[in-house]
């Protein structure tokens, strides 16, 4: 598929459909694997998040403190 699209003529709505078939078409054509200590952190949070589901802050204080 060689066609250039024009973004600059298309809706909001088409544009986030284009968006989104981009990205499928990349994850079908590449995976992002991960190391194994990365996997471990990600397991270790998501538990961590599970335990204290309310041990959270809102993005508004976040970006407030940090940003």
């Amino acid at each position: 598929m060689n066609q250039i699209i024009n973004v600059g003529i298309l809706s909001t709505t088409e544009k986030i459909i284009l968006a989104e078939q981009l990205w499928e078409s990349i994850e079908k054509e590449q995976s992002f694997p991960i190391t194994q200590q990365q996997e471990e952190l990600l397991k270790l949070r998501l538990n961590h998040h599970q335990q204290n589901p309310d041990d959270v802050k809102p993005w508004t204080e976040i970006r407030k403190k940090y940003l």
